[in-house]
């Protein structure tokens, strides 16, 4: 009667949409992937941070632009890369995923001192604003993936 034939269509239809699925989230993530420039990757998780409440207000935004001047040296091309920051950000679901992506390159690229610089971005980020429990939760569980010792709940101290 066909019963066979249905179970075999119906897999092989979730295998394919499966499939499409995967491709679609590799074209939408392909951006992501693309950035070669620590810098770059810093400023994602800047702004991915920044908005994990919400929409990140002006002081925080404000914040990621002097980090962009004053360590990476983008005064002429703050504009430029504040916007392919915020695209990229925009296309990625959460910081973790994104961290996931560069973390690779961070621990290639960039010296110790680097890596600990970052990290005290990200929490200067995400302590500018109340609450921010997860976000440090999140910069924690990082730190070991870029090949940092995680600090003990002293992060969750109040300014």
């Amino acid at each position: 009667m066909g019963g066979l034939e249905r179970l075999q269509q119906r897999r092989k239809q979730r295998e394919d949409d499966a499939k499409r699925a995967a491709a679609r989230e590799a074209s939408r993530l392909a951006p992501v992937r693309a950035i070669d420039d620590p810098r770059d990757a810093a400023a994602v998780l800047m702004l991915l941070i920044a908005r994990a409440n919400g929409d990140p207000t002006r002081e925080r935004i404000a914040l990621i632009e002097n980090k962009l001047r004053s360590v990476f040296g983008f005064e002429r091309e703050l504009t430029e890369r504040m916007t392919q920051a915020r695209f990229i950000a925009g296309l990625t679901d959460s910081f973790e995923k994104a961290a996931g992506i560069f973390v690779e390159m961070f621990r290639k690229r960039l010296t110790g001192e680097e890596r600990r610089e970052l990290v005290e971005m990200l929490e200067e980020v995400a302590r500018n604003e109340l609450p921010y429990e997860r976000e440090i939760e999140a910069i924690i569980a990082f730190k070991p993936k870029i090949g940092l010792a995680p600090r003990v709940m002293l992060a969750f101290r109040r300014p």
